[in-house]
């Protein structure tokens, strides 16, 4: 291996925790985080996307379904199932240390590469044939697909780069041989050399600096926490250069203040690409199109063009992905309209992102992440001693340049799902996309008074359990059970009754998880009495643990287990009983704003909205809701109606 890099190896190593580990899969993990990183905005353990031992051919395979990493054929049959409109991108990723490059390994990349698209004949290790699996159920359903799959090839070898036609031959005879099977629409193909393995990981502790050419521009007044901003056309030839990286992928994490993600080809995006594929009306392109707005750390303009730092696309992902799929038939006269923000004060971009997007229906979920809860949840989860604090990755790669430990990132995603199973007991329920367990458990997540020490203790249950599976295990077949193995964790740590969420009691009781869950002896301990006991109900199911994929989707598993332990589901889960809501019945409400005639609010225990009549806040008149109530404020009210208003929700008067 090429001593140049050697430190940027050391450096991958200190910060994912991969002590112990042989240098040959330090370099694939750390290649794999690099050339997987430009095809989503999440964090990602780059071990998902290794193969392990007895591989041939292929070191790392990433599946990546509407920005998400798919590693289970659960969770892609659960995203068929729930969304339309899906984009797909293969990864296949091979690691060679070896500073000479090898045309005949490079033959059995592609070779292999094709076998598993093809589901050849090659045998593959039980991982490697679960993303298989995975693949073929993508190809043999492309009825949800908006197109065809990308697929993204990248090798390396730690040498220098040197012109090779026999290689460039063999590469372009292998690329034809994949387009042939018409499966993908686009196909690329990256070779890695030293040269450009150390500028990546350069690359990785450096904001995204790039220059536009800005013609017409014009300079957008003075605004307060603004530091300057401007508006004009750019060439979109020129626009594709601004958000793609040098081997032309278009770069996914410009776009993570964007609430939208790529959308596929839906009516709007298709009216896009019609218009684009209308020689004529591409060069009306700037007139049709709302444009696109970037907001960046940093700016300098110099004449035309103007240098952005630390930059995002906050709105106009849709078109800015439309027009990177058709930059081949981009004319030099064709244009988009542009408007670059500078501004370091976050809470701007905020205000920004929410304004720009509340044009066209966006899901309330895209916005969570936005909302105070989430900002204080991030700065609870740096009140934890060092040794053992996680990082709440509330925008996702906001930890990119730091020096952090890279494992100890929690993804929003991440943290729903283990809140659903620790905290909420029904970890049967995690293989779903993160979008629909929002919906589903809308009324018990993300509340503004629930005590935020809980969902650390969630996160760092199910990190604890994940660690424990990093290192050599007789129970590692159980990983699969980890979510269950967390929860059950939760329940051995005390014999208390889990509090209600927003309870003052909430805080004693996660302090007592955080005292067990921070004792790697019981931590262990429990971790491995967990696998014996599920490994008992599988058994009494007559289910093995490797073919128990199904039965831990079922409540009936997760009641299974819980009984194992002794205690009862109300015991451990807390679940709130509320009544139900029908007239009469007395509800807390939080005043968000009113009108003349209505004062509007959230029911705070059902995350309902209702609407009270100014005649029903007080007997006497009423000259303005505002002198009377006040933004935010909780008041008590009663149901008036049966049925919710589609629009107002529940009549309420006050009590």
């Amino acid at each position: 291996m090429n001593t140049i890099i050697k430190p940027f190896l050391d450096h991958h190593k200190k910060t994912y925790e991969l002590n112990g580990i042989s240098d040959v899969f330090v370099f694939e993990h750390l290649f794999n985080y690099l050339t997987v990183r430009n095809y989503t905005s999440r964090h990602f353990d780059p071990s998902d996307i290794g193969l392990g031992k007895g591989e041939v051919g292929i070191d790392g395979v990433a599946i990546i379904v509407n920005d998400t990493l798919i590693t289970s054929f659960n969770q892609i049959e659960d995203f068929f199932y729930t969304s339309n409109d899906i984009t797909v991108s293969f990864v296949f990723v091979q690691s060679k240390t070896s500073e000479s490059f090898d045309c005949g390994e490079l033959s059995k990349f592609f070779n292999s590469v094709n076998d598993f698209v093809t589901d050849g004949k090659i045998v593959m290790n039980e991982k490697a044939e679960e993303l298989r699996k995975i693949c073929k159920y993508i190809i043999q359903n492309p009825i949800k697909l908006s197109k065809n799959p990308d697929c993204h090839l990248f090798y390396s070898f730690t040498g220098k780069e040197t012109e090779d036609k026999t290689r460039e031959a063999m590469v372009s005879g292998e690329i034809k041989q994949l387009k042939e099977m018409s499966v993908f629409d686009d196909i690329t193909f990256s070779l890695y050399d030293v040269n450009k393995i150390v500028a990546a990981c350069r690359a990785i502790k450096s904001s995204i600096k790039k220059t536009v050419e800005m013609m017409d521009c014009a300079v957008i007044p003075k605004v307060q926490n603004i530091n300057e901003a401007y508006i004009g056309i750019v060439r979109c030839k020129d626009f594709i250069d601004l958000i793609t990286n040098e081997d032309g992928a278009i770069i996914s994490n410009l776009f993570e203040d964007n609430v939208r993600y790529f959308q596929g080809h839906n009516t709007i995006n298709a009216e896009i690409q019609s218009t684009l594929r209308d020689s004529v009306k591409q060069e009306e392109f700037s007139v049709l199109n709302n444009g696109v707005t970037i907001v960046a750390r940093e700016m300098r303009r110099t004449g035309n063009s103007i240098t952005l730092s630390g930059f995002q696309v906050i709105n106009g992902c849709q078109t800015s992905f439309v027009l990177y799929e058709n930059k081949g038939i981009l004319s030099d006269n064709s244009y988009i309209v542009l408007k670059i923000i500078s501004t370091d004060d976050k809470n701007i971009t905020d205000s920004i992102v929410k304004t720009t997007n509340r044009q066209t229906p966006v899901l309330n979920e895209a916005f969570e992440t936005l909302r105070d809860f989430h900002k204080n949840l991030e700065l609870t989860y740096q009140s934890y001693d060092k040794e053992h604090c996680l990082f709440y990755e509330r925008r996702s790669k906001q930890y990119d340049s730091q020096d952090i430990n890279k494992n100890r990132i929690i993804s929003f995603p991440f943290q729903t799902a283990s809140y659903v199973a620790v905290f909420l007991g029904e970890p049967h329920s995690t293989h779903r996309y993160y979008g629909e367990l929002l919906k589903s458990y809308s009324k018990r997540l993300y509340n503004d008074e629930d005590v935020l020490e809980q969902y650390c203790m969630a996160s760092m249950y199910v990190f604890k359990v994940d660690n424990y599976f990093k290192h050599k295990t007789p129970y590692i077949e159980f990983k699969k059970y980890r979510f269950h193995i967390a929860f059950l964790l939760r329940c051995l740590a005390t014999n208390k009754k889990i509090p209600k969420a927003n309870s003052k009691y909430m805080k004693k009781y996660c302090l007592d998880l955080y005292k067990k869950i921070i004792d790697d002896k019981w931590v262990n301990e429990k971790i491995e009495y967990s696998c014996e006991l599920i490994k008992k109900v599988l058994q009494e199911s007559k289910i093995s643990a490797k073919d128990g994929n199904d039965i831990t989707r079922t409540k009936e598993f997760t009641t299974l287990i819980v009984n194992k332990i002794g205690k009862t589901s109300s015991f451990i889960i807390g679940e709130p009983k509320l009544p139900e809501l029908k007239k009469g019945v007395a509800v807390k409400c939080r005043v968000i704003n009113w009108n003349y005639y209505y004062a509007y609010v959230e029911l705070i225990d059902y995350k309902e909205n209702g609407a009270i009549h100014v005649k029903n806040i007080r007997k006497s008149y009423i000259y303005d809701i505002g002198d009377v109530l006040k933004e935010n404020q909780t008041i008590h009210a009663k149901i008036l109606d049966e049925k919710p208003h589609p629009v107002f929700g529940y009549s309420l008067t006050m009590i």
